[in-house]
């Protein structure tokens, strides 16, 4: 990752703070926040690390992540990511990602940039006996986003 406290000062920056601080993130496996519709309404959402979102960035667009970590600074909630690329293959009508490994995007975020949690299913592209009993081979970094994947209302 590039340098941690560059990534968070752009993060907070987003929200129109300039902050240069030397104290220590505390980090979680999952956090619960309140989310608040225009319409007024509210929901409660719930990420874990290793959930995949969707995130809406002024410079990125709209992309897909899956969640590297959480944490807070200064009673302000970050997620660190990784981010998917579409590769423009397809594989049972369903498009391929890559997991990226160089990552030249930016990481770190306020919770709030998250658009959805787990609305797009992605599958591991396990490759012949390369990932055993749910265990994948992590130098394997293709997705394949299963649109067929829906959840029961």
């Amino acid at each position: 990752m590039t340098n941690f406290r560059s990534e968070l000062a752009l993060a907070y920056k987003d929200f129109g703070e300039h902050v240069i601080s030397t104290d220590q993130p505390s980090f979680f496996k999952n956090t619960s926040f309140t989310f608040a519709k225009e319409n007024g309404d509210t929901i409660r959402c719930t990420l874990h690390v290793d959930d995949i979102v969707s995130i809406g960035t002024d410079k990125l667009g709209e992309g897909f992540a899956i969640i590297r970590g959480i944490f807070c600074h200064w009673n302000n909630a970050f997620i660190i990511v990784n981010w998917f690329e579409e590769m423009n293959l397809t594989k049972l009508d369903c498009p391929v990602y890559r997991l990226q490994v160089k990552n030249d995007w930016r990481r770190i975020f306020s919770i709030g940039v998250v658009n959805a949690i787990n609305t797009a299913h992605f599958v591991h592209n396990c490759k012949d006996d390369e990932c055993i009993g749910g265990s994948h081979n992590v130098r394997n970094n293709m997705y394949i986003r299963n649109m067929y994947f829906f959840k029961a209302v």
